[in-house]
């Protein structure tokens, strides 16, 4: 009875984590929830060798499982790149 107890303990404790992280990363980023790519140089390894569009498509794709169009990303880059 007590392996059961703590693996229902377990599983909860992950999911409060799970549910709280990308709510933390989009606030981070700013922007509108999205990733903030202003200091990212494109096509280096810490942009994963992707434009820096390409790259923030991803990265909302991996935090909030939602695809931009890549006009609305280059847009929102353009943004972010300009309010420096």
């Amino acid at each position: 009875m007590m392996k059961v107890a703590w693996c229902v303990l377990v599983t909860m404790i992950v999911a409060l984590v799970s549910a709280a992280l990308p709510a933390a990363a989009a606030q981070e980023g700013g922007g509108g929830g999205y990733v903030n790519v202003a200091g990212v140089q494109p096509f280096s390894a810490e942009s994963n060798y992707m434009s820096l569009a390409g790259y923030l498509r991803w990265m909302t794709y991996v935090e909030q499982q939602v695809w931009l169009s890549m006009p609305e990303a280059t847009r929102i880059v353009a943004e972010q790149v300009g309010g420096q």
